[in-house]
C-alpha cells in the first residue's frame, strides 16, 4: 500500500473507542484522523482518505449522514459502518448510500481491515447470525418497515398493526439513554 492507501479517517463519538482504533492504524504505520460529529466533519478540508470508519450513532445524530459527506469530499473512499445496534435495514440504508460495508461491533482491527479490502470478515459470520434472539429479530424488522415508511411512526404503526404509542414505546426500549 501507498501513503495515500494508508489513511483512515474515524467517525466516532466513542472518545476510548475512536483512540483504541486511531493507535492500532497508527502502530500499523497509516496516517489516521478522527472527529466525533457531523459539524466536526464539515469543518475538515477536503481529504483524501482511502478509507472511513463510521459509527453508526454520533450521540444525538445519524451516522449514516457522515456517508455522503465522505464521499462528496473523496469519492474514493471505501466507507465501513460500524454499530453496536446492528439491524439488516440500517446495513441496506448504509451500503444504498454508499458504504463498503457493515460491521457490528465489537469489531477488531484485524476485521475491519479485511472489511476494507473485500475479505469475509470471521466474527461476523454465521456464528453471530445464530445467536440473534427473537427479541433483535423483532427490533430489525421493526426498524426495516419504519424506513420503508420514510421515518413516519404512524404509517409504520399502522403497517406492523400496533397502536402508534406502543410503536413508539418499543423504538424508546430499542436506542440506549444517552
Amino acid at each position: 500500500m501507498t501513503q495515500n492507501e494508508q489513511s483512515l479517517l474515524i467517525v466516532d463519538d466513542d472518545p476510548r473507542f475512536a483512540e483504541t482504533l486511531a493507535l492500532e492504524f497508527a502502530e500499523r504505520g497509516w496516517r489516521v484522523d478522527r472527529v466525533a460529529d457531523l459539524d466536526e466533519l464539515r469543518g475538515l478540508p477536503p481529504f483524501p482518505y482511502k478509507f472511513a470508519s463510521v459509527d453508526l450513532r454520533l450521540r444525538h445524530q445519524n451516522g449514516l449522514d457522515a456517508i455522503p459527506l465522505i464521499l462528496e469530499r473523496s469519492p474514493r473512499t471505501r466507507i465501513v459502518v460500524l454499530t453496536g445496534y446492528g439491524s439488516i435495514a440500517t446495513a441496506v440504508q448504509a451500503v444504498k448510500q454508499g458504504a463498503f460495508n457493515y460491521l457490528t461491533k465489537p469489531v477488531h482491527v484485524d476485521d475491519l481491515l479485511a472489511a476494507f479490502r473485500s475479505e469475509p470478515v470471521p466474527s461476523q459470520g454465521a456464528a453471530s447470525e445464530a445467536g440473534q434472539t427473537l427479541a433483535r429479530r423483532e427490533r430489525e424488522y421493526i426498524e426495516w418497515v419504519l424506513a420503508e415508511c420514510g421515518g413516519n411512526i404512524s404509517r409504520a404503526a399502522r403497517q406492523l398493526g400496533l397502536h402508534r404509542q406502543s410503536l413508539q414505546r418499543k423504538l424508546r426500549k430499542f436506542t440506549p439513554r444517552v
